[in-house]
């Protein structure tokens, strides 16, 4: 499984994965994200740098890895989030009724119709990104480093890994 990240124009070398889903965010979501994300690929090299351990052979994949510990951590800290931010919109606009508009305010935001297109429409793309790299809800289901590993290299078996390389 090879994620590339596309050059940013001006750029000599390819901007992380980890950058680009969080360009623009706030710096109250990307500060924790960075210390876990940076925190996590600490201990990984810790993992990978003792001798005979159970997934020595992903290092191989170093650049995989890291894109899977991104996106991991961006549906944790962000798309888990408005998933389930849509999920309540759209439960309460089913009790409201059809004929009333509903808006939830949030502190000074308000969440209506609009914007719950806009969520939506994340939501979908993020779930087809899923369905193309078989990133089922179980993967992104790990408290310790090692069973980030672990999920990855379950991801790597996937019998459709074996057969399709065009990922």
């Amino acid at each position: 499984m090879l994620i590339e990240c596309p050059l940013i124009l001006g750029m000599e070398r390819p901007t992380s994965l980890i950058n680009l889903l969080t360009y623009e965010l706030s710096g109250s979501i990307t500060r924790p994200l960075y210390l876990e994300y940076n925190s996590r690929k600490k201990e990984i090299a810790r993992i990978w740098a003792k001798p005979n351990n159970r997934y020595q052979f992903l290092q191989e994949y170093e650049t995989t890895v890291d894109a899977l510990l991104a996106i991991s951590l961006f549906y944790r800290y962000v798309m888990g989030h408005i998933e389930g931010a849509s999920t309540f919109y759209t439960a309460i606009n089913k009790k409201s009724g059809r004929d009333k508009e509903v808006a939830i305010h949030m502190g000074n935001r308000v969440y209506d119709m609009e914007q719950h297109g806009h969520l939506l429409s994340a939501v979908i793309a993020f779930q087809k990104f899923q369905d193309k790299y078989q990133l089922a809800p179980w993967f992104y289901e790990y408290s310790e480093t090692v069973q980030f590993l672990k999920n990855c290299k379950d991801l790597f078996y996937l019998k459709e890994y074996e057969e399709d390389d065009s990922i």
